[in-house]
């Protein structure tokens, strides 16, 4: 079971209160909440956000299926069109596999970036845009 605190020896200290500090200091402090809960069932609607990133984090799920789900509710949360990245040090593989079952679109996994220790890979992707409808009518009724 993961921890749903802060303060776990994965965070090296950091706290939602130092977190709330660095927003203020980046001047971006009104446009920052802070929601501690299990990435593998997050406290959001579906379609929320425009863009998600996760640093460092998926990786302490210690079991596939975990991370798998993790990943799924990443795109849960994605509006469409919206994007993902992921930057860590293991499991990228999983991840890009992952985002493709899920319907992702435009994948793309770096290789190792050696900027920081440990290495890691980024893994970016984009949540397909659903055409309503009518714009399917219309781009059929242009053809013709």
């Amino acid at each position: 079971m993961l921890s749903k605190q802060w303060g776990t020896p994965h965070l090296s200290g950091n706290t939602a209160e130092k977190t709330l500090d660095n927003a203020r200091l980046e001047g971006v402090a009104e446009r920052v909440e802070i929601h501690t809960g299990d990435m593998r069932q997050m406290p959001f609607e579906a379609e929320t956000f425009d863009v998600v990133v996760s640093s460092m984090a998926i990786h302490n799920i210690p079991d596939a299926e975990g991370r798998k789900q993790a990943i799924a509710e990443i795109v849960r949360v994605l509006k469409p069109g919206g994007r993902v990245l992921v930057q860590d040090f293991r499991s990228t593989d999983e991840y890009e596999q992952s985002l493709g079952e899920c319907g992702m679109e435009r994948i793309y996994r770096s290789g190792l970036s050696f900027l920081i220790f440990p290495p890691v890979r980024v893994v970016v992707a984009q949540k397909p845009i659903v055409e309503s409808k009518f714009e399917k009518l219309s781009t059929f009724s242009t053809l013709l």
